[in-house]
């Protein structure tokens, strides 16, 4: 029979519960700043979400799903054209309750995990403060600042949900196996999910292998613990992922998925890869403060700070190596801004194990014969010290890295390398004041016959509101194209280097209708582009009295007689096109002029008879710009409508004017069309002319601009003329034709 215990002394309880105060509240503190600061960013995060338009091919999958066709792009299909099945699946829910579009629950969903991925490193913080690493629970600080992680969370695509199992991931892997026996099963189960999420994934399985055989090799050969260690993270390989590829195998009949061939990931890329990762580094520049992640992860040994650490540098690594590998993505930082959440968080633990070790070092050094032998006494406050050093080392990183990255937003938004596209880009073909390829989807899905066939280029949000057949010229969702090999060294645009282009080859695949990359216009440029014998071009009319063009392959199957019967649709019309050759808006003022000369830009044997030379400065934003062009004018001249060629004229122009008679004036009238607004000088034989000639912006529509050169300027015959763009101009002018005139005899 046992003594009963004695009840602790009110003395000790009270300095127990003292201790756990003191030790809580700063927690709490650094806990409530994080949560502030994530309500702070989150506000203007969510009123920026957005949504790519490779987002509706998983949603076109998840359709026909509920409709009970199977994943499928196009019904009775079956090809495997997504690399997302769990995100697709999620998408499934809302269409199964009737919604139309999931978009808007997936932005819901895509919230709760980002909540969730910032209370999960919160989580990690604690655990690691409970371990000494007092600042730890701040270490998501600077991540909450960067621009593109944050973005990609409200994209509508399955990147949140990457995002959120990498960081789930580590959580489980941070946990000791010792005291929690099923960590690492749980660790095994959240990276299957996230190949589940992205096969991409499985570069976890190594990285999290062999940081674990750097912390587990003694109790994995010397203490042979291989239920533990690794009969418990085999199960979930056995158990999800197994049966998951069997039946994938077995219902799209090939074990790699479509889109490993649509975006060649069986061949290596390392230059553009180096030229990806490079870029990503030089706008976010983290790159010198990797050190602390090492040096904290070597310094850690093999508790919780190592783990999560350990964790950490191994899964960077290998994500950094599989995309450089891969020669990165068209996609602003999408594939390497999952990793971003865990490596961000670590270079703040790592400066924090780096503050905190120095005071252990200094606590082994007393323990030996040295003359600090004296203050061997005062070791009782080494362990406080250790945490106040670590914290101030943590803090040290945190404010610099923190503000660096909030300056890294403009970069972020702007600079990449050549073959991406920003967010900003990416987001314009959904947004409803630009590209809006919801509506010309719907316009689409009215015009054009249900039983027709389509093809191309945008397989996302128009092929799933206009609900017919489509064969993805990209090959994402078709295993010929997809097949179709690439020369290795004729790399093409990244994710890009299939299409199929050939209109007869589409035909011979069946399709009927080619549509046009949507660009809406305030033109039809069917108006002017004439039938040919195996196709026709027609242009629809959107909401916004703008248009689109698609294209007639079968004329047996889409009959333009019955497409003519919708008053939306445009054909092509030779009596509404008047010649690009003349100028309208100023001929009143000019009518007593005659022209003597005329440059039509763009046609290079006009341009070579006059010598016409554009002069693009080293600063300016692009290269030759030109543009084809169907409008008519504005006001009273609206029925004029005529189709030109033309460019933007950043720099200078120079050029010859022939047939000049002496003792008379000239001149110079320019066809624009409203898109910019500029003002350029003139010089005729290298003097300056007074004055000069200004382009308005506007609605999109031809007009003229003029300006008169005295006849002291010129010579017979033959003139030399400068047109510089003035640089205080809040643009440039697209400039189409000049004709240059002078008062008739």
């Amino acid at each position: 029979m046992s003594e009963p215990q004695a009840a602790p002394a009110p003395q000790s309880a009270w300095k127990i519960w003292t201790c756990r105060i003191v030790w809580a509240i700063p927690l709490l503190i650094q806990a409530g700043v994080v949560l502030y600061l994530a309500w702070q960013v989150l506000i203007p995060y969510w009123n920026d979400r957005w949504i790519q338009d490779d987002a509706y091919i998983s949603f076109r999958f998840a359709k026909h799903f509920v409709q009970g066709h199977g994943l499928v792009y196009n019904i009775g299909e079956p090809v495997e054209g997504y690399t997302n099945f769990l995100w697709t699946i999620l998408s499934a829910i809302p269409l199964a309750f009737g919604k139309e579009d999931p978009l808007h629950f997936m932005h819901q969903l895509s919230l709760a995990l980002w909540i969730g991925s910032y209370l999960i490193l919160l989580g990690i913080g604690i655990l690691l403060y409970r371990e000494g690493n007092w600042a730890a629970p701040l270490a998501s600080i600077p991540l909450l600042y960067h621009w593109s992680y944050n973005m990609w969370f409200f994209s509508g695509m399955e990147t949140p949900l990457v995002s959120f199992l990498v960081i789930l991931t580590l959580f489980f892997f941070t946990l000791d196996p010792e005291k929690h026996p099923t960590s690492l099963f749980w660790t095994s189960l959240s990276a299957i999910g996230l190949m589940l999420t992205r096969p991409d994934g499985v570069v976890l399985f190594p990285a999290l292998a062999l940081a674990g055989l750097i912390l587990y090799w003694r109790q994995l050969f010397v203490e042979r613990k291989w239920i533990r260690y690794v009969l418990m993270p085999a199960l979930p390989i056995l158990c999800v992922y197994v049966p998951y590829t069997l039946w994938r195998v077995n219902f799209y009949g090939s074990f790699y998925p479509n889109t490993y061939y649509a975006k060649v990931a069986y061949l290596t890329f390392y230059e553009r890869g180096w030229e990806y990762l490079k870029t990503y580094l030089d706008i976010f520049r983290f790159a010198p403060w990797t050190p602390l992640l090492i040096a904290g992860a070597v310094l850690s040994g093999r508790n919780n700070n190592g783990r999560f650490l350990w964790g950490t540098l191994f899964a960077a690594g290998f994500v950094f190596w599989y995309v450089v590998r891969l020669g990165g993505d068209f996609m602003e930082w999408r594939f390497v801004t999952p990793v971003t959440g865990i490596l961000y968080p670590s270079l703040v633990i790592g400066a924090g194990m780096l503050g905190r070790r120095l005071i252990d070092t200094l606590v082994f050094l007393l323990s030996r014969p040295s003359p600090l032998r004296f203050l061997w006494p005062m070791r009782g406050m080494a362990w406080g010290l250790a945490g106040i050093i670590g914290w101030c080392a943590a803090c040290a990183t945190l404010v610099p890295f923190t503000q660096l990255t909030r300056n890294t937003e403009d970069d972020a938004r702007n600079k990449l390398m050549p073959g991406q596209e920003t967010i900003a880009l990416l987001r314009r073909y959904c947004d409803p004041n630009i590209y809006d390829w919801r509506s010309v989807a719907e316009v689409f899905a009215e015009v054009i016959p249900k039983d027709a066939k389509i093809a191309t280029t945008s397989a996302g949000i128009i092929p799933f509101f206009c609900d017919r057949p489509c064969l993805d010229l990209h090959g994402l969702t078709d295993p010929v194209i997809a097949r179709e090999p690439v020369d290795p060294s004729q790399r093409g645009r990244m994710g890009h280097e299939h299409w199929l282009q050939d209109y007869n080859e589409m035909r011979k695949r069946g399709v009927d209708i080619y549509l046009f990359w949507a660009d809406p216009k305030p033109y039809a440029k069917a108006l002017a582009t004439p039938p040919q014998p195996n196709f026709e071009m027609v242009s629809a009319r959107l909401p916004k009295k703008k248009f689109v063009e698609f294209l007639v392959l079968n004329h047996d199957k889409v009959k333009i007689e019955d497409l003519k019967k919708d008053s939306r649709l445009v054909f092509y019309n030779e009596k509404n096109i008047s010649g690009p050759d003349d100028f309208y808006a100023l001929k009143s003022r000019y009518q007593n002029y005659e022209v003597i000369d005329r440059i039509d830009l763009e046609n290079y044997l006009s341009q070579g008879a006059h010598s016409f030379e554009e002069i693009i400065p080293p600063d300016a934003p692009y290269g030759h710009n030109f543009h084809t062009k169907i409008l008519s004018y504005g006001g009273s001249l609206s029925s004029v409508v005529l189709e030109d060629n033309g460019f933007r004229l950043w720099g200078q122009a120079r050029f010859k004017v022939k047939s000049v008679k002496p003792g008379k004036p000239l001149a110079m009238v320019i066809r624009y069309d409203h898109t910019g607004s500029a003002s350029y000088e003139v010089e005729v034989n290298e003097k300056k002319v007074p004055g000069k000639v200004s382009f308005f912006s506007g609605p999109e529509v031809w007009n003229e601009a003029s300006i008169e050169i005295p006849a002291e300027f010129l010579v017979e015959g033959e003139n030399s003329v400068l047109l510089s763009r003035i640089p205080s101009s809040p643009s440039d002018m697209e400039v189409y034709y000049i004709w240059f005139l002078q008062p008739k005899s």
